[in-house]
């Protein structure tokens, strides 16, 4: 039992750790805080927005918030399983009796704990405004849109931006994170390449868009059906597959180069 809880609270204290960290950068706080108020304003002001006054809003926002944030943390977290071995501490960590997979997950945690946030407070505030407004389910709501899609978005964005910098040089490495979360999340017709926003394999939520507001949100593409539970779970199990697939490529990448 003491071990148990000795090893939980070396855990919550290397969490808090790589938290403070990440608060302390202020290049992603520069980015992220801009495009974040760029967020809020696009979410009033678009023609698209629904303007129910319930989830269909909050599931509006959150598209469009984890669409711009997504940027700023794409760009933000190319060192986030090198930076160790970058700023010459690897080996100190190696050093202490908390293995790899745990210091890994550590960092992720701490990390993702700080970049959550900015989308949190904003579906909040917009939660807080439709209860005030008469709404009682306005909060609960906000959260639940809030973990079933910001949380997915917010981590594939960590995920694809450590993976890049696992790969490439730091400069490059942001370039292509930024561009590969473009093309995970925008299309263009100017561009003839086959997005995935908008489908099952879409990286903003829209397996569970298309469930709770399948008068505004839709899936599209050849693995699409009819809204429901299951094209939500395929859609949310995806975004999971590519957190995890991104993490472990990129922490086998990041510990080959240590050696």
């Amino acid at each position: 039992m003491s071990v148990r809880y000795s090893g939980a609270v070396r855990f919550g204290e290397l969490v808090r750790v790589h938290a403070r960290t990440a608060r302390r950068q202020r290049s992603l706080w520069y980015a992220t805080v801009p495009l974040t108020l760029l967020a809020v304003l696009l979410s009033v002001d678009a023609p698209a927005a629904p303007g129910t006054g319930g989830i269909d809003d909050l599931v509006f926002v959150a598209r469009v918030m984890g669409t711009l944030i997504g940027i700023a943390y794409a760009a933000a977290f190319t060192g986030l399983l090198v930076a160790p071995a970058r700023l010459g501490v690897d080996e100190l960590e190696l050093s202490t009796p908390v293995g790899t997979t745990t210091l890994g997950a550590a960092r992720v945690l701490g990390t993702f704990a700080v970049v959550m946030v900015p989308p949190l407070v904003v579906l909040v505030g917009v939660g807080l405004v439709q209860t005030v407004g008469g709404s009682w389910t306005g909060l609960p709501a906000a959260l639940l849109v809030a973990v079933a899609m910001e949380v997915p978005t917010v981590l594939c964005a960590l995920a694809v931006s450590a993976l890049a910098g696992s790969v490439l040089p730091q400069a490059l490495a942001r370039v292509v994170a930024v561009l590969t979360w473009l093309y995970l999340t925008m299309t263009t017709p100017t561009i003839p390449v086959p997005g995935v926003t908008g489908t099952v394999l879409g990286v903003v939520g829209e397996g569970f868009a298309s469930l709770v507001s399948p008068r505004f949100f839709w899936v599209s593409g050849p693995l699409a059906t009819a809204p429901g539970p299951v094209v939500a779970a395929v859609s949310l199990l995806w975004q999971l597959a590519l957190v995890l697939t991104c993490l472990v490529v990129g922490s086998r990448l990041a510990g080959r180069s240590r050696r």
